[in-house]
């Protein structure tokens, strides 16, 4: 069967309410085969509280569940969504942001990318208010989506669902696969070409990010450190660091008017400089990477209490977020 169109007519629906206890037991089992029916039921505003509660996804009036990631997956996912977050916060473009991201798309299905990349500018137009209860949705798709490969998916299904975003003004899809550890990265200008990378290579992200590159075998490696994860922002902020402490240092040694002082000054202004880049780099990375190790739920105070460690804390609190077995293990070391 060839695959369907992008555009699917909309004939009407009902309005009314869909409630979780009312649904049926046939729904399609994958987007292609919602596509494959006739127009369904639902529309964002009768599955409002289904979308928003459970992993599931709106097509052609259909719900279908979203394949769920496994650990590695999401570990995967966890370090690209942290290598890219940083580092468009830095660009003042915009942050990443993780799975359960809703997109409301022009034929009315409602998707959900494993990670997405959205700009501030494409966040303040496009986020608004939909349905019943005036919930927040992105309109259309983020600048990046990251989707990561699962077994059971189609090749057909896969390039139909990048049909979707390229048709919503998605401009970069990633392809992710965590078992052979490649990446395939589709361009709207180029939807069907797309280049492949291997662990030997080197990923970038020019069109929306220009300086942004990390080797790809450290997206899939098991341990990354926070240099590896923060890259250009730790060497960013490293350099501001040093930047800040050699004028500094200067300034003093000038001030006292001798060679020796001035050194001395020079000296301690860049030393000073290079640790206070590292420490911000380690306070900003770790609450980060205890999410990655041990889940989304961190005390509310984890940045204030990091706020009060040296840098030799620090050091150690990042090498034992590796080391430890559990959250509370690990926030003992903050004691």
């Amino acid at each position: 069967m060839s695959e369907p169109s992008v555009a699917v007519a909309q004939p009407p629906v009902s309005s009314q309410a869909v409630r979780a206890d009312d649904l049926p037991g046939h729904w399609p089992r994958d987007i292609l085969e919602a596509y494959a029916r006739y127009q369904g039921p639902y529309t964002i505003d009768n599955v409002e509280t289904i979308l928003e509660e459970e992993p599931v996804e709106l097509y052609n009036g259909w719900l279908v569940w979203q394949e769920m990631t496994d650990f590695t997956e999401r570990c995967v996912v966890a370090t690209l969504q942290t290598m890219l977050d940083l580092s468009a916060r830095k660009a003042g473009f915009g942050q990443m942001l993780p799975d359960q991201l809703e997109c409301l798309l022009s034929d009315g299905s409602v998707v959900k990318p494993d990670a997405s990349l959205l700009s501030w500018a494409r966040m303040q137009q496009q986020v608004q208010p939909q349905g019943p209860r005036q919930r927040t949705i992105l309109m259309g798709g983020p600048e990046l989506v990251v989707e990561v490969r699962s077994p059971s998916n189609r090749r057909a299904q896969e390039r139909f669902k990048r049909q979707l975003y390229f048709a919503n003004n998605v401009q970069i899809v990633w392809d992710v696969d965590d078992v052979r550890q490649l990446i395939w990265v589709y361009r709207a200008t180029a939807p069907t070409a797309p280049t492949e990378y291997g662990v030997a290579d080197e990923i970038d992200c020019e069109l929306l990010l220009p300086g942004w590159r990390r080797r790809v075998a450290d997206i899939f490696a098991e341990q990354a450190s926070a240099e590896v994860v923060a890259g250009e922002v730790a060497e960013a902020w490293r350099a501001e660091g040093r930047t800040a402490g050699h004028a500094e240092g200067h300034a003093e040694g000038h001030a006292e008017g001798h060679a020796e002082g001035h050194a001395e000054g020079h000296a301690e202004g860049h030393a000073e400089g290079h640790a206070e880049g590292a420490i911000s780099t380690l306070r900003s990375v770790l609450p980060m990477l205890v999410r990655m190790r041990f889940g989304p739920s961190t005390p509310d105070d984890l940045q204030a209490r990091l706020s009060r460690c040296t840098l030799a804390d620090l050091q150690r609190l990042q090498a034992a977020v590796e080391t430890c077995a559990s959250l509370d293990a690990w926030l003992r070391g903050l004691d």
